[in-house]
């Protein structure tokens, strides 16, 4: 199996990020329809809007990283998955650290171009892989 491209994987984060971002707006324009439009005065409102900003991206990668044969949407689109490196797909678990790893290492991502097996550090640590789908 052949190691995803910097650019693949890049190109990848790039269309999930959009779709992402689409996905707070959607949920945030839900929130201020339940709020009947009114400027916010509640906690509540800010504490939910704040989970919807920090849970959106985790959720939308974990959900398609284990129900979706290891693709996003942008992965699908630049056909290339995740896998682990013994060949198995991603658990509910491992798709977590996964993302945990690449938020807060995401500079990581440049290491990618160094490394003969064009690994990120959140590669490294999650015992990861990006590969290419084959062609059928």
């Amino acid at each position: 199996m052949e190691e995803a491209s910097f650019l693949k994987r890049i190109f990848s984060l790039f269309y999930d990020s959009i779709i992402v971002i689409g996905l707070i707006l959607t949920f945030s324009l839900l929130l201020v329809v339940m709020n009947g439009g009114a400027q916010e005065t509640s906690s509540t409102i800010n504490f939910l809007q704040l989970l919807i900003i920090i849970l959106t991206g985790p959720l939308f990668y974990c959900y398609f990283w284990t129900r979706n044969n290891g693709q996003t949407l942008g992965m699908q689109a630049w056909k290339i998955k995740v896998l682990k490196n013994d060949d198995k797909n991603l658990s509910l678990n491992d798709s977590f650290k996964r993302c945990l790893l690449s938020f807060f290492l995401f500079p990581g991502y440049i290491w990618i171009i160094f490394d003969k097996k064009k690994r990120s550090f959140a590669d490294i640590l999650s015992d990861t892989k990006i590969i290419k789908v084959r062609k059928n």
